[in-house]
C-alpha cells in the first residue's frame, strides 16, 4: 500500500540522511542545474540546520526563509521540499525545490504529482498572509517566469 503524504514545516532530526539526499544528492538536480546555480548566486547556499528535535533549511542570509516539507505519513521521511521567503509584501518567492526521484517526472510514483501538490500547499499557506498576491517560482526565471495570482486580484 502506498503511503500518504503530509505537509509540514519541519522534519524530525532522525531523518537527516534522507533530507541530505533530497537536498544535495538528488538524482533529479541535473534537470535544473542552471536554475540551482542561479538561486545559489542570488540567495546563498542551502544548509540543513537543527532546531531542537527538528530540521529545517536555511538559505544564505535570507533570515525569513521558510521550509515546507512533503513527508511520507507512515515513516516521516521527507520526499519533497520547498524553501520560500517573502521578499516583498505582495509576493512569495520559492527559492529552492526538491522532489525525491520516485515522485519526480518519470519516477514510479510520478502519478501522485508531488511537485504540483507541494506548490499548491505553498500557495494555500500564502493565502493566510495579508497582502500576498502571487507566488513566484525562482527556478523558472529566465525561461518565462511562473506566477500564481489570486483570481480576484489578477491583472489582465
Amino acid at each position: 500500500m502506498k503511503s500518504s503524504i503530509e505537509f509540514t514545516s519541519h522534519v524530525a532530526r532522525s531523518h537527516r540522511d534522507a533530507l541530505e539526499a533530497l537536498m544535495f544528492f538528488n538524482a533529479c538536480q541535473e534537470r535544473v542545474a542552471d536554475c540551482i546555480a542561479h538561486a545559489v548566486d542570488e540567495f546563498g547556499y542551502p544548509e540543513i540546520v537543527a532546531d531542537g528535535d527538528h530540521l529545517r533549511i536555511r538559505i544564505g542570509e535570507v533570515a525569513a526563509a521558510q521550509s515546507l516539507f512533503a513527508v511520507e505519513s507512515d515513516s516521516g521521511r521527507p520526499v519533497g521540499v520547498a524553501v520560500y521567503a517573502r521578499p516583498e509584501l505582495d509576493r512569495i518567492t520559492v527559492m529552492h525545490l526538491g522532489i525525491a526521484a520516485p515522485y519526480a517526472s518519470g519516477g514510479a510514483r510520478a502519478s501522485e504529482q508531488l511537485l504540483l501538490r507541494l506548490l499548491r500547499e505553498v500557495r494555500r499557506s500564502s493565502r493566510k498572509m495579508k497582502g500576498v498576491q502571487r507566488v513566484e517560482l525562482h527556478y523558472v526565471r529566465g525561461r518565462s517566469a511562473r506566477h500564481w495570482r489570486e483570481p480576484s486580484k489578477a491583472v489582465v
